[in-house]
């Protein structure tokens, strides 16, 4: 077997297992109180695809992972927040992380994670009713939308540092293991 089908052959065995655990993985938004943990979670484990082969492999597992997730999960809010933010973003944060200017790429994090909150409040809104979705929000009055936008971007910079975090274990502990078993 030559060099290139064996790096296509691990590439896609590497892929399916990940993507295979992601979908399971999304699997617990099941349990309501997961609904937005769970797709933060796959998609950590598709970045793992970015930082073991690359970018191009990733972005495939993230539109499986996707339409796997949308056909077999029926909790629609946790798919849409997989599918407009959570499972693109921490790859494409690799290449937000190029921007030179902290603050230019902070704002450009803060940017994409807005226009997806916004994407997919808009299509639940027009799935789900409003009442429905601001349930347990009646407190904050007519303000509930925006001090639950107000929450998400508090939630986004935690986010934003745990990937931090993740990605230097990932870098520093796991990925020599993994390529000392992988050889």
């Amino acid at each position: 077997m030559s060099k290139n089908t064996s790096n296509l052959a691990f590439n896609v065995a590497f892929c399916g297992i990940v993507s295979a655990i992601s979908v399971m993985v999304m699997f617990g938004s099941l349990i309501p109180s997961l609904a937005y943990a769970v797709p933060a979670v796959s998609g950590i484990l598709i970045w793992t695809i970015c930082e073991q082969i690359n970018f191009k492999w990733a972005m495939l597992s993230y539109i499986a992972v996707a339409l796997l997730s949308f056909m077999l999960i029926p909790e629609i809010e946790a798919n849409l927040f997989l599918i407009f933010f959570f499972g693109y973003y921490p790859t494409l944060r690799e290449i937000l992380d190029r921007i030179k200017n902290k603050i230019l790429r902070f704002l450009a994090k803060l940017g994409i994670f807005n226009i997806a909150v916004v994407i997919a409040y808009n299509i639940l809104v027009a799935v789900l009713s409003v009442e429905q979705m601001l349930e347990g929000l009646e407190d904050f009055g007519q303000y509930a939308v925006f001090v639950f936008w107000g929450i998400g971007n508090i939630a986004f910079v935690v986010y934003e540092l745990c990937l931090g975090i993740i990605k230097e274990f990932y870098i520093k502990i796991i990925k020599p293991k993994l390529k000392v078993k992988l050889k």
